[in-house]
């Protein structure tokens, strides 16, 4: 009934090969592998709707639109700097940021190719920033930062920047995993050939530095928290809906 069964993953991952830097044994395939290596991104993600190159194996873009509040009430704080019209109509605040655009390049590690389902899995460790400025440019947008939010670093069409924002005005900001060509790295994946294939239900599968067996585990291994929370609630589901069909069949009059 648990969708992430923890003692079954303990046990396939004690099970696991340490290869480290070794070369491909075909007495490995379909099993679990531990590779150490040199990452190498061989082709970057690209956002084809805005014509950016992003230097990273797997990317997310999130969106945030401006908005008229028009229940935000003045406080001390902010009352003096509102003007007139704020107070009237409502204040302008970005809206929450929803992610809408996923991307993913290509890479390896060592001799071994990361597969799709291996790149669709890495985690996403940083706001991306390494912007090519020439390149933005060309495609009409601008790099701004915003303290006000924790991701920082966005882009948004240079006509923006040019005026006072506007209902409806929009800006973006990429999440990325930061392993750059030549950077050493560890993977947990399953041996297909030369290829590395995803390991469902584990935390991390790429890791920074050139990590031994049991560290690679404790970092990358164990099912997240989030993953096992997710999981009890969608096994009860089924079980919670039961409850509620026997207490309202009980309830029915003849």
């Amino acid at each position: 009934m648990i969708f992430v069964d923890t003692p079954k993953m303990k046990s396939a991952l004690k099970d696991a090969v340490y290869v480290g830097q070794g070369a491909i044994n075909d007495a490995n395939d379909g099993k679990i592998v531990i590779v150490c290596g040199p990452f190498e991104l061989t082709t970057p993600s690209y956002d084809d709707e805005l014509g950016l190159t992003i230097d990273s194996i797997r990317t997310s873009r999130s969106k945030q639109t401006m908005k008229l509040n028009k229940t935000a009430k003045a406080t001390k704080a902010n009352a003096e700097t509102l003007t007139e019209e704020e107070k009237r109509n409502g204040v302008l605040e970005w809206s929450t940021a929803y992610r809408d655009k996923t991307l993913t390049g290509e890479g390896k590690i060592g001799n071994y190719t990361l597969s799709q389902d291996f790149i669709d899995a890495i985690v996403l460790n940083g706001t991306w920033h390494d912007y090519d400025r020439s390149e933005l440019e060309a495609s009409g947008y601008v790099w701004v930062t915003d303290a006000n939010y924790s991701q920082k670093d966005f882009i948004e069409p240079l006509s923006q920047t040019q005026r006072n924002y506007k209902e409806n005005d929009y800006r973006y900001f990429y999440d990325g995993a930061n392993f750059k060509t030549g950077q050493t790295v560890t993977a947990i994946g399953i041996q297909n050939g030369d290829t590395l294939n995803a390991v469902a239900g584990i935390t991390n599968n790429l890791m920074e530095n050139e990590l031994d067996r049991e560290t690679a585990i404790a970092q990358g291994g164990v099912p997240g928290f989030g993953t096992s929370v997710f999981s009890i609630i969608f096994s009860l589901i089924p079980l919670l809906a039961g409850v509620v069909l026997l207490f309202t069949s009980g309830t029915r009059k003849p």
